[in-house]
């Protein structure tokens, strides 16, 4: 394995420090723009922003007809909540590359574009002649619809359209997990546990764009609370050990100690790769799929399910863009309407084990009345209120999440019922989710 393959396999795995550490050393030897790049992401990962914003600029200035590094470092700043030093850079690139479906689309995360804007003209016109290859209509449609409201529906669709070409949905596949999931968990008796740990993960969970980022901003702005965002160790401690091949082994079969190596691997993994220990937030939004065994293992965690208004849910998933093959249902809106559903019974099959697995907090309720929701929020997870926390726009942390721009702004109730102008476009999606029997406040 060559030296680059390390360093990005470290980057991959949270090894950031140890990343860098390689980066660098790779770097004194070599300043191509492949090997800064590494450096740039390395320093990312260790929340060096002056020194990952320096690295970008240094590839810049090495390969000036490239866009890449002017995209990353646009996306970074974006990530950071400066919008305001992102859009610039946004707009060199696209004069790189003037028909960019994907850099229209990073521009369109943090601007408020309209349809005579220069750039949104050229993409437009791009992809009306039918110069747009299908890699850059996936996004140029939600760039466009972002800059043509209702006019610009047929691109959304069509990008949408794109993106399932490119990455099909696999629901069924997701179905049959959790089915052998509650199988596995279903056996009982489920071993005692080992717990030796004094670690309090605030677990965030829920369907995407339901407002979990929201409620991490807000947790993570208290002083006592270390926001870690959407780390994926919770599922892969899980499944480290419950996983063979296609199936899950029961739970009942696992003897103390591999059943106790769930909760270790995660509390460890935490610390070693994330720096947290004591109290820290995790977002990782599939945490549903492991709850239980979760809050067995480790006694002190919380257990925090966000709802939303499943129409709210499905529009904001289909108006915007998860990378390609992530959560490949949402490019298909019956599959989002399926996908709610699957989540709503698995945390329903969960409170069945115990009514008091979830601290559910309700969108609706948090963004209409904050002064009243988030003390309650706080007060469910032993957390002292602290005015720090009404104010998650403020934190300044970064935010890797779809909702970098949303969580820049004071907490408002002006996204609630946003499906509604476009209701007869969803009709497939409402359609779905009324023959499921998903209920909506």
């Amino acid at each position: 394995m060559s030296d680059f393959e390390k360093i990005n396999k470290l980057l991959a795995t949270g090894s950031g420090e140890l990343a860098l550490k390689q980066a660098k050393r790779l770097a004194s030897r070599t300043k191509t723009p492949i090997v800064l790049d590494l450096l740039a992401r390395a320093y990312q990962s260790q929340g060096d922003s002056t020194r990952a914003l320096a690295t970008f600029d240094r590839i810049a200035a090495i390969a000036p007809r490239h866009v890449k590094p002017l995209a990353d470092k646009a996306h970074y700043l974006q990530t950071l909540g400066r919008r305001d030093e992102a859009e610039p850079v946004l707009r060199r690139a696209l004069k790189l590359e003037t028909e960019s479906g994907s850099l229209l689309r990073l521009l369109s995360i943090s601007s408020k574009l309209t349809a005579t804007d220069p750039d949104v003209v050229r993409v437009r016109a791009a992809w009306d002649q039918g110069r747009l290859p299908p890699e850059q209509k996936i996004e140029a449609g939600y760039a466009l619809f972002a800059a043509l409201g209702a006019d610009g529906l047929p691109y959304l669709s069509e990008g949408n359209a794109e993106q399932k070409r490119a990455a099909p949905s696999s629901f069924k596949d997701r179905q049959a997990e959790m089915a052998a999931l509650q199988s596995a968990y279903d056996a009982r008796p489920w071993p005692t546990p080992k717990r030796q740990t004094n670690a309090t993960p605030l677990f965030i969970t829920g369907m995407p764009r339901s407002g979990t980022t929201l409620v991490e901003q807000i947790l993570a702005s208290h002083s006592t609370v270390k926001g870690t965002g959407e780390t994926g160790l919770p599922v892969r401690a899980a499944f480290s050990v419950l996983q063979q091949g296609t199936r899950f082994r029961h739970l009942s079969k696992l003897n103390p100690d591999e059943y106790s190596l769930i909760g270790q691997r995660y509390v460890d993994g935490m610390a070693q790769i994330h720096k947290a220990t004591g109290t820290y937030t995790d977002k990782s939004i599939t945490t549903y799929l492991v709850a239980g065994i979760l809050k067995d293992l480790i006694p002190n965690a919380k257990m925090i399910y966000v709802r939303r208004d499943p129409r709210d849910i499905g529009w904001s998933i289909w108006r915007n863009h998860f990378k390609v093959g992530t959560h490949r249902y949402a490019n298909d809106q019956r599959d989002i309407a399926r996908q709610i559903k699957a989540v709503t019974e698995m945390v329903s099959y969960w409170r069945a084990q115990d009514p008091d697995m979830f601290i559910e907090v309700s969108y609706e309720a948090l963004v209409r009345d904050p002064g009243r929701e988030i003390p309650a929020l706080l007060a469910a997870c032993d957390l002292p209120m602290e005015e720090a926390c009404l104010h998650p726009e403020r934190n300044t942390r970064s935010v890797q999440t779809l909702s970098i721009e949303q969580v820049r702004q004071p907490i408002s109730p002006k996204s609630i019922g946003g499906w509604r102008a476009y209701a007869d476009h969803l009709a497939p999606m409402i359609e779905t989710l009324k023959a499921l029997d998903v209920p909506w406040d």
